[in-house]
C-alpha cells in the first residue's frame, strides 16, 4: 500500500520513510514538509481513480498546523488513512487528533515496529493508537465531554500552546472571556491550574 510522510525535519522525513521500506511492503510514493506541498500532491494523486493512501503526519510543521492537514483530508478525500506520528503523547493533543480525523495516533517516543503496527491497522480503515497513550486518552475523552462545545474550543487551543491573546483572536472574545472559560474548564476537569492542566494531559 502507498503511503505519504509530511514531517518538516529532513532527517526524520527521510530516516523513518527509509526504514518503513526496508521492514515492510509499504511504499513511499512523497515525503513533504509543508501543508501546502502536501495539498497540491493530493490533488494530482486524486485527479483520477487512485490507490487507497496512508498519510503519516506529524502535529507540528513549523509555523503549520498538522491537526488542520488532518481534518482537511478527512473531509475532501476518501480512502486516505491520516496516522498522527508526533512528539507530543499528552490526552489533550491525542484527542483532537483523533477528533480531526486520525486513524491512529504514535508518538515519536515509540518503536518503529509500533508505527508499522499503526500503518497495517490503517490500510483497513481501523483505529489503532499507542497503548502507553490509551489510559490517559480514556480518562481524559470521559472529562471532556462535559465541556461545551466553545469550552472544547479553547481547550484545544490551549494544548496548542496559544497564549491568552491568541486564543481571544481567534475565538473572536476578550482576554477576560478566556479566563472565565478556562476557570470553568479547570473545574470540569478536575485540575487546580493551567499547570496541573498541561502536567496532566499536555506536555507542550
Amino acid at each position: 500500500m502507498n503511503y505519504i510522510m509530511i514531517e518538516d525535519h529532513n532527517l526524520v522525513r527521510q530516516g523513518v520513510s527509509k526504514i518503513i521500506e526496508e521492514k515492510s511492503d509499504f511504499h513511499c510514493v512523497g515525503t513533504f514538509a509543508s501543508v501546502s506541498d502536501t495539498k497540491t500532491f493530493l490533488s494530482d494523486y486524486c485527479k483520477t481513480e487512485y490507490q487507497p493512501l496512508i498519510c503519516i503526519v506529524d502535529i507540528n510543521l513549523g509555523d503549520e498546523d498538522g491537526l488542520s492537514l488532518i481534518r482537511f483530508i478527512k473531509e475532501n478525500y476518501k480512502n486516505i488513512y491520516c496516522i498522527c506520528y508526533s512528539m507530543f503523547k499528552g490526552a489533550g493533543i491525542v484527542e483532537q487528533a483523533v477528533r480531526a480525523g486520525a486513524v491512529g495516533y504514535v508518538s515519536k517516543n515509540a518503536d518503529l515496529e509500533v508505527l508499522l503496527q499503526a500503518m497495517e491497522k490503517a490500510s483497513t480503515g481501523t483505529f489503532f493508537m499507542e497503548e502507553s497513550l490509551t489510559s490517559d486518552y480514556v480518562i481524559y475523552t470521559n472529562l471532556f465531554q462535559s465541556l461545551t462545545k466553545r469550552e472544547k474550543e479553547l481547550a484545544g487551543l490551549f494544548f496548542q500552546n496559544k497564549n491568552e491573546e491568541e486564543i481571544a483572536k481567534q475565538m473572536g472574545i476578550t482576554t477576560r472571556a478566556v479566563d472565565n472559560y478556562m476557570t470553568r474548564i479547570l473545574s470540569k476537569l478536575a485540575v487546580s491550574s493551567k499547570k496541573e492542566l498541561i502536567n496532566k494531559f499536555g506536555d507542550l
